[in-house]
């Protein structure tokens, strides 16, 4: 005699659209429930990230860490969690997307500008710069030379340019150059002596200043190398963290180096008061750095107003942990005074040194002109 299974609903012998089974009904609520209380468990804790590293940032050594390291993977589980909502929840998709949008703007610092697909005016007070940091020109200057003749700019500003090669000075013939402690600037217009700017923190050269004499009227050029944040991050480790050294070593070259960043921003703001100013370089810090936001955040960031993704420039280098050859930090950067528009800013695309170059197109505002 055949037996009935008792996981058998008969009762949806009459209505075809129920379950055939007792248990898929049961199994699909809870896919439901995991799935909706998983993406908010992780929403909130994108949000607690953000709020972490955005505010505090560099004052607390673990964010003053996180924020240096890749932040793109976080989109990992938010990705897969959009996947079983449109599956089994769909009104959790929403709790993915937004936490996928906190991470790609507020912590991979992600930019849509529409400025770049704009028509560019040739009123004669643009000035196309490119700043890189050349790594003594190593390992392979010739791509980073590629991308300067693409773009094609007035004016160049590189870092950790030591020996210069012969290469970069025929290629930019009839240029006026200024050249202090692996600082450089480059200029088709007329240029004055550099101005350095030694810092006490670390006793060493963070910045040059010179004067160019663009068509639209001088302006003062600011060349800056910061001290990299790896000072102190390479102290941690499971031992350091727990006996302190760790963390008290981050916390006090975080103090130095906001130490330097402040001299270094006094040095700029007593030698250019109102003037039309560009300040271009490896700064060694994200934006969401605490250390760049209080000392040049009164700056417009070119990037930032006129960049299209993520604009990362660093490292280069092979890194352990990463991928080959992939920066994930956006430390390079060229800010401006109220006096320019920035029309046009992106990163270079070959890892000719350990930076990628950043190049931005700016027009100075007329004499008369209102300033934002």
């Amino acid at each position: 005699m055949a037996t009935v299974s008792p996981w058998i609903d008969r009762s949806t012998a009459s209505d075809p659209n129920k379950p055939k089974f007792q248990n898929q009904e049961v199994l699909r609520r809870r896919y439901k429930w995991w799935t909706f209380l998983i993406s908010s468990l992780n929403l909130l804790a994108i949000a607690a990230l953000v709020m972490v590293c955005l505010y505090l940032s560099e004052n607390w050594w673990l964010s003053g860490a996180l924020i240096y390291l890749p932040q793109t993977p976080l989109v990992i589980p938010s990705v897969l969690l959009l996947g079983c909502s449109l599956m089994w929840h769909l009104r959790s998709a929403l709790l993915n997307l937004t936490s996928i949008g906190l991470i790609l703007v507020c912590l991979c610092d992600a930019h849509f500008s529409m400025k770049p697909f704009n028509e560019i005016p040739d009123t004669g007070r643009n000035v196309r710069l490119i700043t890189c940091n050349v790594q003594n020109f190593e390992p392979n200057f010739g791509q980073v030379l590629r991308e300067v003749a693409r773009f094609k700019p007035d004016v160049l500003v590189l870092q950790e340019a030591r020996q210069v090669p012969k290469m970069l000075k025929d290629y930019l013939e009839g240029w006026n150059w200024q050249h202090q402690a692996g600082l450089m600037v480059g200029s088709k217009w007329p240029l004055s002596e550099g101005k350095l700017c030694h810092t006490s923190p670390y006793d060493r050269p963070a910045a040059m200043a010179v004067q160019i004499e663009t068509l639209g009227g001088p302006i003062t050029v600011g060349n800056l190398h910061l001290m990299t944040a790896r000072r102190g991050l390479t102290d941690l480790s499971v031992t350091s963290i727990l006996d302190g050294r760790g963390p008290a070593s981050v916390d006090h070259h975080a103090f130095l180096r906001d130490e330097e960043a402040r001299q270094t921003h006094d040095f700029f703001v007593n030698l250019t008061g109102n003037s039309p100013t560009i300040i271009a370089g490896d700064f060694n810090m994200p934006t969401t750095s605490s250390i760049f936001d209080h000392n040049f955040g009164q700056y417009s960031n070119a990037f930032n107003e006129a960049g299209i993704g993520f604009g990362y420039t660093a490292p280069c280098r092979p890194v352990r942990f990463w991928l080959p050859e992939v920066p994930w930090l956006r430390i390079d950067h060229i800010l401006t005074s109220p006096h320019f528009e920035t029309l046009q800013c992106e990163a270079g695309e070959f890892n000719g040194s350990d930076h990628r170059l950043v190049t931005a197109l700016l027009k100075l505002r007329a004499p008369n002109a209102s300033q934002p």
